[in-house]
């Protein structure tokens, strides 16, 4: 015999399970301080007979979803609900539970209340459904029995003459005279038809038969959180985040439309094998005490955590829980998270595009022989326009500009105020000319002699991916993934090592997150570098951003990718730097001038460089200018990543 005890109380669990222990020979205690760790024992215990849990935890977790998780698996487990809080309205979720008012009550009440569980027949813990399998109601047939409520139970049924499978919610026969009940339940029916979202779960018929009352609605595709918890499957980060998109744009556009709801529970979302989400249509009539959203936020993310993968995904649920959100703020987050998700493999979305290929993966003979023609004619037009072009090219790299920032204090992230002493930024990004001159250098120098001295052993050069592809791009004034491309462009595919080299080769450094927030924000904060006012078209961003590699982006800021330096630009901060909003994210040296880096969020044992600054991919928003993004590794390298340089002393006087 099992008895599972569920209790936040660090203070007095202990003493409690001891009590337990001592009193109820025959029985295994086990016990967690809360329902995520509970959840993830259920799912692989061998039996469980009792579980003794608070109703509403501390962090607002529900007691009655980890009830409804254990009854998947073990539908006769007896419960006993502990609480500190006035259950009124919650009179649905106790259902058939004992409950236990904690004030904080004695270990002794704690086992009187068990023992009267005990003596509770199994039979009526768990009452035989209303209606037996093979039942057939109007046009449905019922097959088995989902779950019991205190007025009504939910069924799978087959709708008969379209063989399609609903869940039917019948309102159980006892409440059939009671015409409070009776016009509540059909006040529900017209809630429900009246939302329709492809993610909520429609209400298909409501009907009245031989006396009985139902309405039937979508069963929806793939397994429920319930089932999901049982199995030892796991989603990964990137999964996880459609998962919780998915329901906060449920929970956004019915909540903001005025719609109220139950407490959201495992059984109410559903996620199908594209890890695609929707939830059950649990809304209901308006009531007089509102919901608090926020707290209805931090339970939902709870209810998830028995299913994240431990790393990333646990990180980015306990970073949205931290964050406070609402729905609609929820929403919002979780399409910024997807966005920074799709800034990792940029590189796969915007491939230039490829020559044809026959089915056996070769290219066909005649694109060779194109492809042949073509180099011949260009050979000839470059041998005579090489030399011009160079001149050019050699003479269009502009030089990096110093810009001088006062010492004094500033607004660090959200209120902090910061006093630094003054320094000199560069007025731009590090362009693809001046990268080209650094690596040039390189070669007249010892091997490594730029390098930080952490720099892994494997990373003998600081050449990017496909730099000879873009800068000849670049050199000619052509394209590269359908994107117009100069020596002006800022250079990207760079890694930390590659930003912290081109630095000390400049005899400079990379900015602090402090440095470059103060460079961006002003002396007054500014939530962007232009002002307090979001503008579309100031910064290269991604709201017209297109990752098809045919350029068809950049209707709003005329880029679709990165934009040269050379352009007319919004995107000016306080100070007169450029870029600081959007274009490339950029490399920073850590958070002070001690250059340490910050632990990564989701792996506190390994430390690496924050990313500061949006990007042409990444949706314009309030938090451009205060989002620290944490890459896997200094290593790492994007399509949409540079840098800009700075010092701590004042730039040689013949530079412009």
């Amino acid at each position: 015999m099992t008895l599972l005890f569920v209790d936040s109380n660090a203070a007095l669990r202990g003493v409690r399970t001891t009590w337990l222990r001592d009193n109820l020979p025959g029985y295994t205690i086990v016990e967690f301080p809360g329902p995520a760790q509970a959840a993830a024992w259920i799912a692989k215990a061998d039996s469980l007979d009792i579980l003794v849990t608070e109703a509403i935890f501390p962090t607002q977790e529900s007691g009655f979803a980890l009830r409804d998780t254990a009854r998947a698996r073990f539908p006769q487990v007896r419960v006993l609900f502990s609480t500190r809080y006035d259950l009124t309205g919650f009179e649905d979720q106790i259902a058939d539970g004992l409950v236990l008012k904690d004030g904080p009550y004695t270990p002794e009440k704690l086992l009187e209340r068990v023992r009267a569980l005990l003596t509770r027949p199994v039979e009526s813990n768990e009452a035989p459904p209303v209606m037996v399998p093979g039942t057939v109601l109007g046009n449905y047939q019922v097959l088995e029995r989902l779950y019991n409520e205190k007025e009504a139970e939910t069924y799978r049924a087959l709708q008969v003459t379209v063989q399609r499978p609903v869940a039917l919610v019948l309102l159980k026969p006892e409440h059939l005279k009671q015409p409070d009940i009776v016009s509540k339940f059909k006040e529900r029916e017209r809630v429900k038809a009246s939302l329709t979202h492809p993610r909520i779960a429609p209400l298909y018929e409501a009907g009245e038969t031989n006396g009985w009352l139902f309405y039937t609605r979508e069963l929806p595709r793939g397994r429920s959180l319930s089932e999901l918890e049982l199995t030892d499957e796991r989603l990964s980060e990137r999964r996880l985040a459609e998962v919780l998109f998915g329901v906060a744009e449920a929970m956004q556009f019915a909540t903001e439309r005025g719609y109220h709801h139950r407490t959201i529970s495992p059984r109410d979302i559903y996620i199908d094998a594209e890890h695609q989400a929707s939830i059950v249509n649990f809304f209901r009539p308006p009531v007089a005490k509102k919901r608090d959203a926020k707290a209805d936020v931090v339970a939902f993310l709870n209810l998830m955590k028995p299913v994240a993968a431990d790393g990333k995904a646990r990180g980015l649920l306990q970073s949205l829980a931290d964050a406070g959100h609402d729905w609609d703020g929820l929403l919002n987050a979780l399409d910024d998270v997807r966005d920074d998700m799709r800034e990792r493999s940029i590189v796969r979305k915007i491939e230039a595009e490829s020559l044809p290929v026959n089915v056996n993966g070769r290219k066909p003979w005649w694109v060779w022989m194109v492809v042949a023609v073509i180099l011949i004619v260009v050979a000839g037009i470059g041998a005579m326009m090489n030399g011009l072009s160079t001149a050019r090219a050699t003479a269009a790299v502009l030089p990096i500009q110093m810009v001088h920032i006062p010492a004094g204090t500033f607004t660090y992230q959200k209120d902090q105020k910061v006093k630094l002493p003054e320094f000199w930024i560069s007025k731009n990004e590090v362009t693809i000319g001046q990268y080209a001159e650094f690596l040039q250098a390189l070669k007249k120098v010892p091997a490594g002699e730029y390098d930080h001295p952490l720099q892994p052993k494997t990373k003998t050069g600081h050449e990017p991916l496909k730099w000879s592809q873009y800068y000849n791009a670049a050199k000619s004034g052509t394209t590269f993934n359908g994107e117009s491309i100069t020596l002006n462009t800022p250079v990207s595919q760079v890694d930390w090592w590659d930003a912290y080299a081109f630095a000390q080769w400049k005899g400079q450094r990379l900015p602090t997150e402090q440095e470059w927030e103060k460079a961006a924000r002003g002396p007054d904060g500014r939530l962007y570098p232009w002002g307090m006012q979001p503008n579309s078209k100031a910064a290269n961003l991604g709201d017209d951003y297109n990752a098809s590699p045919k350029g068809l982006g950049g209707a709003i800021d005329g880029y679709n990718l990165w934009a040269p330096i050379t352009r007319d630009n919004g995107d000016v901060s306080f100070y007169g730097v450029c870029d600081m909003a959007g274009n490339v994210s950029e490399w920073t040296a850590g958070e002070t001038t001690s250059g340490e880096w910050p632990a990564h969020p989701d792996y506190i044992d390994i430390k690496v460089p924050v990313v500061r600054g949006g990007h042409f991919g990444l949706k314009s928003n309030d938090q451009l200018l205060t989002d620290r993004r944490f890459p896997e590794s200094a290593n790492e390298a994007t399509l949409a990543r540079g840098f800009r340089t700075a010092s701590s002393t004042a730039p040689a006087k013949s530079q412009p």
